[in-house]
């Protein structure tokens, strides 16, 4: 697969099968993710794997918050969504947590983030080519105070995504707008 074939394949991968993806398989991914560019060579990314009981955690944390949003989280049908909710995330073959280092400076911090977006990129685009499905996912959870405590982040960094990694059940098909309509010589 070349480069332009994996950016046009890939996709946002919402249903996965539970089988594991290989370490190695998750190495290679990352291995490509910290080649992404980087002005100032900062690498300011860094990434949380997460297995065991860490994705039991992180499902618990995930439960809370959407609880939170539900007019009765304590209705049965809340109750079997939230259920779904926690399995559905436990079952996901492996959680990558995308965090990045906050420079003091702001267009330091600016490049930091693009850069670490830019490395998530890379990651799905290997994915892509080794065949492995991806999901990045935002929301308030990356915010959540019991996320940083779990991954013991440090004051200076944050959260910027969730990566959701596992082999695909099926490949969404989507279309874009052509890039000319998106843009403008001058």
């Amino acid at each position: 697969m070349t480069v332009l074939e994996a950016i046009k394949a890939r996709r946002s991968v919402g249903k996965m099968r539970p089988d594991p993806v290989p370490r190695p398989v998750l190495e290679q991914m990352l291995e490509a993710a910290v080649w992404a560019p980087n002005h100032r060579l900062t690498e300011p990314w860094r990434f949380y794997v997460l297995d065991g009981e860490a994705k039991r955690r992180f499902a618990q944390i995930r439960c809370r918050l959407r609880a939170a949003s539900l007019p009765d989280p304590n209705a049965p049908e809340a109750q079997r969504a939230l259920d779904r909710l926690y399995q559905d995330t436990v079952a996901t073959p492996a959680l990558i947590v995308l965090t990045a280092q906050m420079a003091a400076d702001q267009t330091q911090r600016q490049e930091d983030v693009a850069a670490t977006f830019m490395a998530a990129q890379n990651l799905m685009l290997a994915a892509t080519e080794l065949g492995v499905g991806t999901y990045l996912r935002t929301g308030t959870i990356i915010a959540d105070p019991e996320l940083r405590e779990l991954l013991g982040l440090e004051e200076d960094r944050t959260v910027l995504a969730v990566i959701y990694v596992g082999y695909p059940l099926e490949v969404p098909q989507r279309r874009r707008t052509p890039a000319s309509d998106r843009t403008v010589w001058l």
